[in-house]
């Protein structure tokens, strides 16, 4: 029975490893809102997945390029009557979104990053470290692990014919350690050579 035992937990280990170590975007981010809903029908058919295309969203908006259509894809991402920018729900999340002040928090998410490294990544090439999906109070929960912050945070998640929707994700653009780059400015704010 050990040998069993120990041989399932190895399994469950593997599979959650497996998934955490998949790339946000492999094949880059979506350039518009069409591309992502395509690519939403056959990623978001788990939690894990729906979490992807929910990061790539995330990812999208901070360049002010793609914007427009970034609004469309977290909106859609997160099976929202109507238009992020409009909801009161959303409000702190779309202001963080739009103020690159506060991008770092989002960039944590990805492995590598650290408040040393001011959070630089990549979000094509971001891999997250998300915990496995379990159930919790109706909704399907996974913790995303963030490096800068000393737990990890709920997303929630809900499944609306056959696909998978963030449901709740207030946990993920709350604070962070602050990184160098904004201690470094502050503290050397009053010296013109840092101009």
């Amino acid at each position: 029975m050990q040998p069993r035992l120990l041989a399932l937990c190895a399994a469950a280990l593997f599979s959650a490893a497996a998934a955490a170590q998949t790339a946000v975007a492999p094949n880059g981010l979506p350039q518009n809102y069409q591309e992502f809903k395509a690519r939403y029908q056959t990623e978001a058919t788990t939690p894990e997945g729906a979490l992807r295309m929910h990061m790539q969203a995330v990812f999208a908006y901070l360049n002010p390029a793609t914007r427009a259509d970034a609004g469309r894809m977290l909106r859609y991402s997160m099976h929202w009557n109507k238009p992020i920018e409009q909801s009161h729900n959303h409000a702190t999340f779309v202001e963080r979104l739009k103020h690159e002040e506060y991008h770092h928090i989002f960039r944590s998410y990805c492995q590598g990053t650290s408040p040393e490294n001011s959070y630089q990544a990549q979000p094509e090439s971001c891999v997250l470290d998300a915990g496995k999906p379990y159930e919790s109070d109706g909704f399907t929960k996974i913790q995303l692990r963030s490096s800068g912050a000393d737990n990890p945070r709920p997303i929630w998640l809900l499944n609306h014919d056959g696909l998978w929707y963030v449901e709740n994700n207030a946990g993920l653009y709350v604070g962070v350690r602050e990184p160098k780059a904004h201690r470094d400015a502050r503290r050397n704010a009053h010296d013109a050579d840092y101009d």
